[in-house]
């Protein structure tokens, strides 16, 4: 065990990866240069396109830290990190798998971009993966908590899958964090984490973030040098900043998020709350489910009407920060999908997605509330 790993998180949030600071500072000193003079090729840092610099080397570490990883990798956006992961782990010829009503722009991905270079890709739940199987399937793609519909899902299932195939398993970890749930301990092959989200958690930096075991991150570095998608050095002083906070947030959006879900259940309007909270099941591998919800509100409801009138709640297609978020998947993360293709999935304009923030919770269910008494038209 590695003295990082012998620290309980909350101490590892704080002190991980400070070893590669410059000088004396208690907080990191920006490596601003994009490149630096060495004597030979193999001295870091080089180049910060090739994610070496320091900066880049203390956030990386506490990503891998938190995740339990061998090696911990950041980029420019959680699209950025999965584009580079599929693009190492996948070939022409090859099949991927993916969790059905996942992330539109993942879905995207594979159906608009990989298409082209010959991989095969093909959705369906993860009920159902062990018969969606091909001989050709190489990597299987899910989330440990789903979007938009915010649930978590059965690694059981998963495992059983990968046990099968002998595919390589990544999870986007984004809903949950390593705050409520670390995949790699779990038998997990990567996890993908939107850094935008919660481990920066100040809606105010793109970022995403990768962790996995040393070969594998080899291989992923080695294509994203060619792809470009890498994180600043500035933004991985940022993310940096935000991860340190990170577990005395994920504390509060978990105890909102529960709370939120157990009052908007019983709310006049609402057809429905999908949180893990209310499932009654046991979820073992997640320790807890975060701020993020989906509720369906009755076909009587106006739901542009009524989002424009939450005074405290914004109408916008981000999540994970300290102030609470809502946004219709309809219009937003599964907007560029034909509507046959969304209804299919359950996804309507009766059905919206909130990202409970850090506000006092009492304020938010009474902004709901009353929202609702005035957009109730039956």
């Amino acid at each position: 065990m590695s003295a990082n790993e012998s620290l309980n998180l909350a101490s590892q949030l704080q002190h991980v990866g400070a070893q590669h600071r410059l000088g004396r500072g208690l907080v990191g000193a920006l490596e601003q240069s994009v490149t630096f003079a060495t004597s030979h090729v193999d001295d870091l840092p080089v180049y910060a396109r090739l994610s070496n610099t320091s900066n880049h080397a203390e956030v990386c570490a506490l990503v891998a830290a938190l995740h339990h990883a061998e090696t911990g990798l950041v980029f420019s956006s959680g699209m950025a990190a999965i584009h580079a992961v599929l693009c190492s782990l996948l070939k022409p010829g090859d099949h991927i798998l993916v969790q059905e009503n996942c992330y539109g722009s993942t879905q995207g991905l594979c159906q608009k971009i990989l298409s082209r270079w010959g991989i095969e890709s093909s959705f369906a739940p993860l009920d159902e993966w062990e018969n969606a199987l091909k001989k050709n399937t190489r990597v299987l793609f899910f989330e440990s908590i789903s979007n938009p519909y915010c649930l978590p899902q059965k690694l059981s299932q998963a495992l059983a899958a990968r046990e099968k195939s002998g595919a390589l398993l990544v999870c986007d970890n984004t809903f949950a964090s390593p705050v409520n749930c670390t995949p790699l301990l779990h038998g997990v092959d990567v996890v993908i984490e939107s850094a935008t989200k919660y481990l920066n958690g100040h809606s105010d930096l793109v970022c995403g973030a990768v962790a996995c075991e040393q070969s594998i991150a080899e291989k992923i570095a080695a294509n994203a040098m060619y792809i470009g998608g890498f994180l600043s050095t500035s933004g991985c002083m940022q993310l940096l900043k935000g991860l340190r906070t990170l577990k005395v947030r994920m504390n509060a959006h978990n105890e909102n998020g529960r709370r939120f879900a157990a009052e908007a259940s019983n709310m006049h309007g609402v057809a429905k709350v999908y949180h893990g909270s209310l499932l009654g099941e046991s979820n073992s591998w997640i320790k807890d489910f975060s701020g993020m919800m989906a509720i369906r509100f009755e076909n009587y409801v106006d739901v542009p009407k009524l989002l424009g009138n939450l005074k405290l709640v914004s109408d916008v297609p981000s999540l994970g920060g300290t102030e609470t978020t809502a946004c219709m998947p309809w219009w937003t993360t599964n907007r560029w999908m034909t509507e046959a293709e969304k209804r299919a999935l359950g996804i309507d304009e009766q059905l919206v997605r909130f990202s409970i923030g850090l506000e006092d919770v009492n304020d938010l269910l009474a902004d709901l509330r009353c929202a609702l008494q005035v957009y109730t038209l039956s």
